[in-house]
């Protein structure tokens, strides 16, 4: 559409001057003047301003298409074209408004990151602001107010056979003009909605496999869950399953003997004993393998501390905690315990109530120690035991303590530890 603005810039100010040149070599000045109501500008200006002009403006244009900055760094472009258009028909002395549909044209193609439905409002009022601008820029409105001589009223001065050639030729650009931009605005536009289907189907495409990965992560995740549990079972039944089978066929050979032989029964206790405690230290060292790594090497409360920060720089959510412990002394049981309560529970709130604050206080008091662990995600009215909670319970079970939830405002967690068991266990 450039290359036919130039084109028709070119004929009409060829026109104007070859007309103005026929006029004057067959001394038709005086009858050409009669027919004006103001003097004509000057050929020669007509001509050289005009190309000079549309020069400009292809140049001008170019630069812009293959600009990579900003769109504040190319509004000077936009405005330099507008005054190189205006211009333009000023120097044609208004015979030619099509080149202001060049410049829309131009705008709309080159505007790429703004030419998405969602800017229709802005492009509407940028299309009806050019459309309204070139229908008043007809010579037929604004040229006959400004009495600026037309192109016909030249043509109308040279020979007889030539004026039909020109009008066709005039006619037929201007209308390939007007074709050109509806043809480019309508298949631009079908491409963006193109795109923007291809957008939405993206889109869709992703929302569906977010929704496959989610469905694999849990599946994987009650895939580690049950080989856990076989894991702690094969390791419960190799160690107390093993010494209470043994304590069992003990105590049964202990009370025959008890009556027959009590010095016998007596051995046979201390073998018992020990064995008992053989069977204790199994347990405890299977407990041991499955203490938390961030554990070994720490203190209780820099072991947490830990673990929250890791928590807080992959997940970016804030975690405020308050730490009462410091004179607790708990066995290994129950600190591993509290440290899966805690881990469990930001692992919710991340996943599940999409949580950004988490607040955790570790306190004492007289008789108890209280861990409250509150998030400020959706929450949830009908709390399900699922098997994170089932799992938190029972382990809230094994030092003997109690645990509640609540899920009115946010998520909370209750977590009650006697005194006397969590320091026993």
């Amino acid at each position: 559409m450039t290359w036919l603005n130039v084109l028709i810039v070119l004929f009409i100010s060829s026109t104007f001057y070859q007309a103005s040149s026929y006029i004057v070599n067959h001394n038709l000045s005086y009858h050409f003047l009669n027919q004006l109501d103001r003097l004509p500008l000057s050929p020669i200006t007509i001509f050289w301003t005009s190309n000079l002009a549309m020069l400009l403006l292809t140049m001008t244009m170019n630069m812009r298409h293959h600009s990579s900055h900003s769109r504040s760094f190319s509004a000077p472009f936009f405005f330099a074209e507008i005054c190189l258009a205006a211009l333009i028909y000023f120097e044609l002395q208004m015979s030619y408004n099509g080149i202001f549909l060049l410049i829309l044209v131009d705008y709309f193609i080159s505007s790429r990151n703004l030419t998405r439905l969602r800017h229709f409002r802005f492009w509407t009022c940028v299309a009806v602001a050019f459309l309204l601008l070139y229908s008043v820029s007809d010579y037929n409105i604004l040229g006959k107010i400004s009495h600026m001589p037309s192109l016909s009223t030249y043509i109308s001065f040279m020979a007889e056979s030539d004026q039909p050639g020109l009008v066709f030729i005039q006619n037929l650009l201007t209308t390939l003009n007007l074709l050109s931009f509806i043809w480019i605005i309508v298949y631009y536009g079908l491409y963006l909605l193109s795109q923007e289907r291809d957008i939405q189907e993206k889109l869709k495409e992703a929302a569906r496999a977010n929704t496959e990965l989610k469905n694999y992560a849990a599946l994987s995740e009650k895939i580690a869950q049950n080989r856990e549990r076989k894991r702690i079972a094969r390791d419960i039944h190799d160690t107390v399953g093993h010494a209470l089978t043994g304590i069992t066929a003990g105590i049964d050979a202990t009370k025959m003997l008890i009556d027959i032989n009590p010095q016998a029964a007596k051995t046979q206790l201390d073998k018992l004993s020990a064995a008992s405690k053989q069977g204790l230290k199994d347990v405890r060292k299977t407990l041991n393998q499955m203490r938390p790594g961030a554990l070994n090497g720490y203190t209780f409360e820099a072991s947490l501390k830990k673990m929250l920060q890791e928590y807080s720089d992959i997940s970016h959510i804030k975690i405020e905690f308050s730490y009462q412990w410091q004179g607790a002394e708990f066995e290994k049981t129950t600190e591993n315990v509290i440290f899966r309560i805690i881990e469990e529970a930001i692992t919710n709130s991340i996943r599940h109530g999409h949580a950004t604050l988490v607040s955790i206080n570790c306190l004492e008091r007289p008789n108890a120690y209280l861990l409250t662990i509150r998030d400020n995600g959706v929450g949830i009215k009908m709390i399900r035991p699922g098997f994170g909670i089932t799992q938190m319970k029972e382990r809230v079970a094994i030092i003997g303590g109690k645990i509640s939830f609540n899920g009115d405002n946010g998520f909370l967690i209750n977590v009650i530890i006697p005194k006397g068991k969590s320091e026993e266990n």
